[in-house]
């Protein structure tokens, strides 16, 4: 009877046994017997690297699955990754695998990302499975264009020696001793900073001189319009305003001038060498012929106060002697 009581105890230790085998196993794999899952491929346009049967498959950093298979595609174009993921990781049309490197032991696993749709994905065809786009890593893609940036530091390259060589190192030269020349030439003519802002003080001052008389001008025509009317009227109005008009334009010119008096160029040099030889005097006579036509102006203006009428139709008053 003991022999026989101690198999008993044996036999249900074994199984005991066993069964907790088989328990620790499943913990250890992390599989449960009653867990769906789902099964995917994601076709790969470019080489997934890294990426081989047992790979993970994540979803916002989770695991959620693992790599089941990869195959190529019938025109050999493509690679076909077989993943099986939880039933319940939610995949749409636009959702996308993106290989991930996994530290630097040189794997990868899948990253899930979700899209901008929202609609389930379907399968193809009856009876397969349905697909996800699948995308290589960041780091891949910088490998892919490395060639293209490759080539065109070459061509930069070449076209760097291009510009380097004998015949453009000489025009270069040339080009320095030009400008070595014309700055040399401006600091040894006589255009002392004093005989330059002169020179723009007369400018100022002669603008000046015309928008005043401009300004007379078309008081005096407003003046004109309000008292007379006439096709002769409105046509010498018309003629004010041109010359006024006219008058703008030179103030505008003068102080533009003035404004962009200080910047020399090669043409300019020369024509400043020319101004400083003989055309200090010229421009004295012609400032003093403006002094004289903003006096006439000014005359003028104050006929048309004084009497418009005799100023415009020009007629003398007719004397007549009594009979003595």
């Amino acid at each position: 009877m003991e022999s026989k009581a101690n198999f008993a105890v044996i036999g249900a230790f074994l199984l005991v046994a066993v069964f907790a085998f088989v328990a620790f196993i499943s913990y250890l794999s992390g599989k449960q017997f009653d867990q769906a899952y789902d099964e995917y491929i994601v076709v790969y346009t470019t080489p997934p690297r890294g990426i081989q049967v047992g790979s993970e498959v994540r979803y916002k950093e989770i695991k959620v699955g693992e790599v089941v298979e990869t195959t190529l595609s019938d025109d050999a174009n493509s690679v076909f990754v077989h993943i099986r993921i939880k039933d319940k990781t939610p995949i749409f049309e636009h959702t996308y695998g993106q290989n991930e490197p996994l530290g630097l032991t040189g794997l990868s696993y899948i990253q899930l990302s979700k899209g901008d749709s929202t609609v389930p994905i379907t399968p193809p065809a009856p009876r397969e499975l349905a697909r996800i786009e699948g995308r290589a890593s960041q780091f891949d893609e910088i490998l892919g264009g490395s060639e293209s940036i490759i080539d065109n530091v070459n061509v930069a390259l070449a076209n760097a020696s291009n510009v380097l060589n004998p015949e453009a190192a000489e025009e270069l030269h040339s080009i320095l001793r030009n400008v070595n020349t014309i700055t040399t030439a401006i600091a040894e003519a006589d255009l002392s900073n004093e005989r330059v802002e002169q020179f723009m003080n007369t400018f100022e001052q002669t603008a000046l001189d015309i928008s005043a008389a401009s300004l007379a001008i078309e008081a005096t025509a407003k003046d004109l319009s309000t008292v007379l009317a006439g096709e002769k009227i409105d046509k010498i109005l018309n003629q004010a305003e041109e010359t006024l008009a006219a008058a703008e334009r030179t103030f505008d010119e003068f102080t533009l001038l003035a404004q962009n008096g200080g910047e020399l160029s090669d043409e300019a040099k020369r024509t400043l060498e020319q101004f400083s030889a003989t055309g200090l005097q010229d421009m004295s006579l012609v400032m003093a012929d403006l002094r004289t036509l903003v006096e006439s102006l000014n005359r003028v203006s104050e006929a048309l106060e004084r009497s418009p009428v005799d100023f415009i139709v020009g007629q003398e008053k007719e004397i007549t002697e009594l009979p003595q």
